[in-house]
């Protein structure tokens, strides 16, 4: 939009402030990135919980792989919780480039013990509305209606 300006206020050390101004248009680009988050959740029975403890975990790493996460080996995931065990973030040059990323760090990440949301983001990152970024905010809602073959 060429009318969108971001102004970002810092609070300099010794209480001075600086702002700083940019046009969108100034703000180049710079590749794609995708996060996933992974649930305790069991996305073949509409999403429902999977407490349980963690009894084997492989974190996928490498260039332009993180892994957000408070989880170990033996950490039970209670019945009353935030579902939210990690945040696979991957970033690549390209949409293409960081989906091949994504796709891979998917592969490599296991866990054990419980039921986790993995299973649909590999089924996502896969899709080819989501690789030609065809998507919208009901995107997933619709994916996941009653004809989607999304898990099977």
């Amino acid at each position: 939009m060429p009318g969108l300006w971001l102004t970002v206020l810092f609070v300099a050390p010794l209480g001075l402030t600086v702002v700083l101004s940019f046009a969108h248009a100034e703000i180049p680009q710079i590749g794609h990135a995708f996060q996933c988050r992974i649930n305790c959740e069991d996305p073949d029975h509409n999403f429902r919980p999977s407490p349980g403890t963690i009894t084997a975990l492989r974190i996928p790493g490498g260039c332009g792989v993180r892994w957000d996460s408070h989880i170990q080996v033996g950490y039970t995931v209670p019945p009353n919780y935030d579902s939210l065990i990690g945040k696979l973030i991957v970033w690549d040059e390209s949409r293409e480039f960081a989906l091949r990323r994504l796709k891979r760090a998917l592969m490599e990440l296991r866990l054990s013990g419980v039921k986790t949301t993995t299973p649909l983001h590999q089924a996502l990152a896969t899709d080819e509305e989501v690789r030609t970024a065809n998507v919208h905010t009901r995107f997933l809602e619709q994916w996941l209606g009653p004809e989607s073959p999304a898990l099977s």
